[in-house]
């Protein structure tokens, strides 16, 4: 390899590196090994020793979390030399609230899996700073969102038990939104909504969220059609951020 193919290949680690935090908002060094080398089984080294390079270069700022561990962010100078590059309007992460970092690694992650997938994405981060076709639909604002060919998947975490009146809060939107064929909820132009992911760092959460929505759909306030659109999910989230096995099934499955 020559020393142009060396430097190619570096600028190019460097731009996607930092497209992700400006697209995430923040990133573990795992997060970042599976989104650009999700083969490689030295992967998460690699992302070290390259997001310790960015960090010495002032590219990017390595923040602590508040439960321990650490994230990667853009810096003023690494958004600029994004900005000058790529037309984005990147902004440094030095200050951005991190936010329960549960669960927006359960966001990123699930996100991450379908990006890797082939899908569309726009993440948390992009929904909350005005970058994804929109920001709230009846009261709700989405975790993520995932555009596929039958329409877009409105992602739902819950990285915690809630209660009764925040669980009918989501049956109400599904029951609200998730319409059938032809007549799909058109949440923005041309975004139409086809299926919902409830995605749960516990088996409790997901448990009491599908209760709800299973008494929902026997009082007949769910239907079967809508039931069949509901997607059930577990992915752990380790105290380090990593993800664990992902495990899913339709609410209609269930029934």
């Amino acid at each position: 390899m020559t020393a142009l193919d060396k430097r190619l290949i570096g600028e190019q680690n460097t731009l996607s590196i930092l497209l992700y935090l400006h697209r995430f908002g923040w990133l573990t060094s795992r997060m970042l090994a599976a989104l650009n080398w999700p083969q490689a089984k030295q992967g998460t080294a690699m992302a070290r020793r390259i997001v310790k390079s960015l960090t010495d270069q002032k590219l990017v700022i390595k923040r602590p979390l508040p439960e321990g561990g650490d994230c990667y962010v853009l810096s003023a100078a690494g958004a600029r030399w994004l900005n000058e590059r790529e037309e984005t309007v990147a902004t440094s992460g030095a200050t951005l609230p991190l936010g329960n970092p549960v669960h927006r690694a359960c966001s990123n992650w699930f996100l991450i899996g379908r990006l890797l997938a082939g899908d569309a994405i726009w993440t948390e981060y992009e929904i909350q700073t005005g970058r994804a076709p929109f920001v709230t639909v009846a009261g709700k604002t989405p975790d993520g969102l995932v555009l596929t060919p039958l329409g877009l998947i409105w992602v739902e975490v819950e990285n915690a038990w809630k209660n009764r009146t925040e669980r009918n809060k989501v049956v109400h939107f599904c029951q609200r939104l998730l319409l059938p064929g032809e007549q799909m909820a058109e949440l923005a132009p041309d975004a139409h909504l086809f299926r919902a992911a409830i995605v749960s760092v516990t088996m409790d959460a997901l448990r009491s969220m599908t209760q709800s929505l299973t008494a929902a759909h026997a009082s007949g306030d769910l239907s079967d059609a809508q039931a069949t659109e509901i997607e059930l999910i577990h992915l752990p989230i380790s105290p380090s951020l990593t993800a664990g096995t992902q495990q899913q099934c339709l609410l209609y499955d269930l029934l």
